[in-house]
């Protein structure tokens, strides 16, 4: 498929050479992306404008369903600016993004640009403590970021809109006055190093480091751009923070920035703050390096590369070097191109590949772009069987590309994306602030000041002659073919992640094996039958109550119903939890109702992908009570399209050559974890631990092993008797359309009352007898994961846990990773399972024993009662109630919420304002006793670990220690949870 950016389902893949996420691992170092690994990211298929813009251009154009008020100024040092006032956000934003990036590293200091992203964190003239920015942040209700990738390092915050002047203040000096302390220079790079050694075993990094390698080596794209203690060490001529004061000095220049705030204040009182504060950021001039040099010479090409995985991926790329695109947004040719590569439906490239047994899956796209150039890849999951028989793949391919150049560009297709585009546009719906001007800051590069927020979703010109010239560029003999798979012979290994590989050159390569003119089973898609036709928004309906209501409520079916008042948009969302006791008591049954859905999407992926193009989105899932179908998006063809799918489900008959294929491509996802990193590893064994319906791998794998198409078909018919419906219709939907889903689930569902689901149970931990669960991951990095449980599901039991989990976040990330440089991936985080509320605190450490790592998280533990001060805990406290009582910001998040409500009982849709007034009733003095009794005297305990190369473990003399979860859970009390049945 070609990934779906915001306008035009075009593809968009960003090699991302450094990124920090307020993930599990909460940190703010760099994060690989592997060139195949595709984002969705319109902002990047963008043009650009390097003139300033005078006062006529400063008019931004914006979506007519958006109702903040922009402003696009040049602050006197060059500084390109957007302002964005939204007096009702939850959230006040910035975001200021370099145009400097991974690319632009001096040749002698690979991952320099990557560590300058993690020493700016690390205090400034003005706030020298390198903990302040987080802590300030934090406290305020707010969340800090960056990323580095090839082009781009892009930094920013979300913060209660009451602190925006102070959080932008400490922000701007980042820019202006940074102390690149020696000190954490030296820690840092331990940091940076702890990062790399933490993807030595990713697939995704693993690639990239081929692929560099492989290239032309004069491009700047082949330098290794995460950075170890030895690219970053001192050497006799410079130290290394003297070579990050000169790539600063030289690079960090206002002329190369765009800064984007959201606030909610005026446009005047926000330029104020604005002009006040950046004014300072110091305008060097500053010229960005020249790329001269093609990513490959003609003498390497065609080439082919296989690399042996970690685990067990089997794909195969196609990459060729094209011409760059991006002065042509309004154009967007490569996206009329990766449209037709990777669409899915009938007749598509991928529906042959399927027929063949060659592949599962395709994505397509500009991948890496670059000034001058950019990078054109089709993506292909293999199925065993096309891995020997990757050739006719290929033949496939470069059929289907010569098939698009004999054709002249259709303008029929152009207008269908174009079409789309202007919808995507015209009712597009606010997202996160902290996300938004991230997104915006970095567009601000390519875009015209007018085309700001709109150049994206921009399709006014169609261009054949360029979709023809980038066309010409995807021959045979101009690719690189990388073919990944366990079963792949090598002679060689790469530098830094020593990935085994082998490269054949054209004298090796022979390009009639790849070639084929047999396109009989391709053809170009039909007009899009699911293009919403009506958009026209329903009155609101007089009377209503404020949250949904039961329309509908019988042993067999409940349907809610909610008209949206607050977002008026043509969409809506239909969802549909199918309950039964045959989903999670056994690995066999969760094996059973992954396959079957799998296998329910898969058979229905022809038909609904036409609709996921229009905006339409279609799921099929199982969950922990059973599985559950979802449709969303413009809802004038929902109740048609719910019809046709749920009718085929009804009476899908199995083609016993797919279920078998996808049965052993999800047997290979199993075997595959071993290539994810560690302490998401370790996640899912504490997750196993501590909730019923959970089972490890290799069960899964065994489940799967036995089954049958026969044993399948068994199971669908046993599901679909036993199932209850339970569904919520919200939106811009009537409620004769919610009486009309209800009466479509006759389809499925048999007849009488069906069967009671089966009531989850979690592992309730006790006082005083701390357990430990010892994981073997295969893995030189140990790590471990402290779970500690509340007392009770009662509400001031969670709101004593997430006031916690609020007030201690920074300061452990402060304290184990910028202090005592644990290892990168340090992080804590509420951990609630079925309302039993808990906090987790996860390292996974590189150079630390299991043992020294639990014994710092003890020591932090024990020492925050006494650091938190009253005025630190009310701040916190102040945060935590803002973020609890913050409005959904889209149709989609109130919808998840409403659902979510709905799904755990909840019908007075008031849990987030409950929950807030216990946190309002906390005082200073209960939350230490609180904290005391939970965290200190009286822990209900488990610490999960695993050795790592270090091969200690915490003491287990005063508990219980487990190898297995699910021996931990056999030998503890079980709690079920109370979820009233239908």
């Amino acid at each position: 498929m070609p990934n779906r950016d915001t306008v035009i389902h075009a593809v968009r893949r960003r090699v991302v050479s450094s990124k920090t996420t307020r993930d599990a691992a909460r940190s703010r170092g760099s994060q690989i992306g592997a060139v195949m690994l595709f984002a969705v990211m319109s902002a990047l298929l963008i043009a650009c404008s390097s003139s300033v813009p005078t006062d006529s251009e400063l008019t931004v154009t914006q979506s007519p369903n958006d109702d903040f008020a922009y402003r696009y100024l040049v602050l006197d040092n060059g500084l390109r600016t957007l302002l964005i006032s939204n007096p009702d956000s939850p959230k006040a934003a910035a975001a200021l993004d370099v145009e400097i990036g991974s690319g632009d590293n001096p040749r002698s200091r690979p991952g320099l640009a990557h560590f300058l992203e993690h020493m700016l964190f690390l205090g400034t003239e003005k706030y020298p403590d390198p903990a302040a920015y987080e802590q300030y942040i934090t406290e305020h209700g707010g969340s800090r970021n960056a990323y580095t990738s090839f082009e781009h390092t892009n930094y920013f915050f979300d913060i209660d809109p009451d602190f925006l002047d102070e959080g932008l203040d400490r922000f701007a000096q980042f820019f202006i006055a940074p102390t690149l302390d020696s000190k954490y220079v030296e820690r840092e790079r331990n940091a940076v190093q702890a990062e790399y050694q933490m993807g030595i075993k990713s697939d995704g990094r693993r690639g990239l480091d081929v692929l560099q390698e492989s290239m032309n080596s004069a491009h700047p794209f082949s330098q290794f751009s995460v950075g170890s203690l030895e690219t970053l060490a001192d050497r006799p001529d410079a130290t290394v923070r003297d070579d990050l004061l000169a790539f600063y000095n030289q690079y960090y220049s206002a002329n190369l920035m765009r800064l984007a705030v959201l606030g909610t204040e005026s446009l005047d009182e926000l330029e104020a703050k604005v002009r006040t504060i950046f004014s300072a950021v110091p305008n060097r001039s500053a010229k960005q390096p020249v790329i001269d040099q093609p990513m490959f010479i003609d003498a390497q090409l065609p080439m082919l590369l296989k690399i042996r995985p970690e685990g067990t991926r089997r794909q195969l790329e196609i990459n060729f070097e094209i011409p760059e695109f991006r002065d042509q947004y309004d154009a967007k040719p490569m996206a009329y191109v990766s449209n037709l590569v990777g669409h899915e439906g009938e007749g598509s490239l991928l529906s042959a590949l399927k027929a063949a047994g060659l592949a599962d899956g395709l994505s397509s796209g500009t991948g890496l772009e670059w000034r001058g150039g950019a990078l054109f890849s089709i993506t292909v999951s293999l199925t065993e069987q096309g891995v020997g028989r990757y050739e006719e793949v290929l033949q496939h391919v470069f059929a289907y590309l010569e098939m698009l150049r004999s054709q002249n560009p259709e303008r029929r297709i152009f207008d269908e994306q174009a079409a789309l585009a202007q919808l995507a546009f015209r009712f597009r719906e606010p997202t996160a602030p902290i996300r938004y001007v991230s997104s915006v800051a970095s567009s601000m590069h390519y875009f015209s000041p007018q085309d700001t927020l709109s150049g994206g979703y921009t399709l006014s010109r169609f261009a054949p002659d360029e979709i023809k010239r980038s066309l010409e560029n995807m021959r045979p003999e101009t690719a690189q073919v990388v073919l990944t798979a366990p079963e792949v012979e090598t002679d060689q290994v790469s530098k830094y992640y020593e990935v085994p590989y082998a490269l054949a050159g054209p004298e090796v390569v022979l390009l009639s094996r790849w070639t084929s003119d047999d396109v009989a089973a391709m053809s170009l898609p039909e007009p899009n039958p699911f293009i919403a036709e009506s958009v026209e928004l329903l009155p609101i309906a007089e009377g209503k109550s404020e949250v949904p209501t039961t329309v509908l409520d019988n042993p067999r079916k409940r349907i809610w119903y909610k008209q949206a008042a607050d977002f008026r948009v043509p969409k809506g969302f239909m969802y549909v939890s199918f309950r039964s006791p045959m989903v999670g008591q056994t690995p066999e049954q969760k094996a059973a109702a992954l396959l079957y859905t799998r296998v329910v999407k898969d058979a229905l992926n022809e038909y609904t992908y036409p609709a996921y193009l229009a905006g339409l989105g279609f799921d099929f899932y199982r969950h922990a009570q059973g599985i559950s179908m979802r449709l969303s998006g413009y809802n004038d063809k929902q109740l048609f399209m719910l019809d046709k799918l749920l009718s085929d489900i009804a009476d899908q008959e199995f083609d016993p050559e797919r279920v078998e294929r996808i049965r052993r491509e999800m047997i290979l996802s199993y075997e595959n974890t071993v290539a994810r990193r560690p302490s998401s590893q370790l996640v899912d064994d504490v997750r196993q631990a501590l909730s019923s319906g959970e089972f490890d791998e290799q069960s899964m794998i065994d489940a799967l092993t036995s089954m049958s198409v026969d044993s399948l078909q068994e199971y669908r018919e046993q599901f679909w008797a036993s199932a209850r419906a339970e569904a919520l219709v919200y939106g811009n939907h009537s409620e004769a359309s919610a009486r009309t889903l209800g009466d479509a689930l006759d389809l499925v569902l048999g007849a009488g009352p069906g069967q009671v689901a089966q009531a989850p149970t979690v592992t309730n931990l006790e006082v005083a007898s701390p357990l430990q669960l010892e994981s073997n991951i295969a893995h030189n990095d140990s790590v471990v994961i402290w779970y500690l449980q509340g007392a009770g599901r009662e509400l001031d039991q969670r709101a004593q846990v997430s006031l916690t989990a609020q007030i201690v976040q920074s300061g452990f990330f402060q304290q184990l990773r910028t202090e005592q440089q644990l290892g990168y991936i340090v992080s804590s985080f509420p951990w609630s399972r079925y309302d039993l509320p808990g906090l987790a605190f996860v390292v996974q450490s590189p150079n630390h024993s299991a043992s020294h790592v639990a014994n710092a998280m003890d020591t932090f533990l024990v020492d925050t009662l006494e650091q938190i001060s009253e005025e630190q805990f009310l701040r916190n406290k102040r945060a935590l109630i803002k973020d609890l009582l913050k409005p959904d910001e889209n149709l989609s998040e109130r919808a998840q919420f409403y659902w979510q409500a709905i799904a755990f009982r909840k019908w007075d849709f008031d849990e987030p304002q409950r929950l807030a007034e216990a946190v309002e009733g906390i005082d200073y003095a209960s939350w230490q006793e609180s904290y005391r009794s939970l965290f200190v005297d009286d822990r209900r305990s488990l610490i999960a670990f695993s050795p790592g190369a270090q091969g200690e473990g915490p003491d287990s003399s005063d508990g219980r220690r487990f190898s297995e979860p699910a021996e931990l859970r056999s030998a503890s009390d079980l709690l079920a949870v109370d979820l009233a049945p239908l």
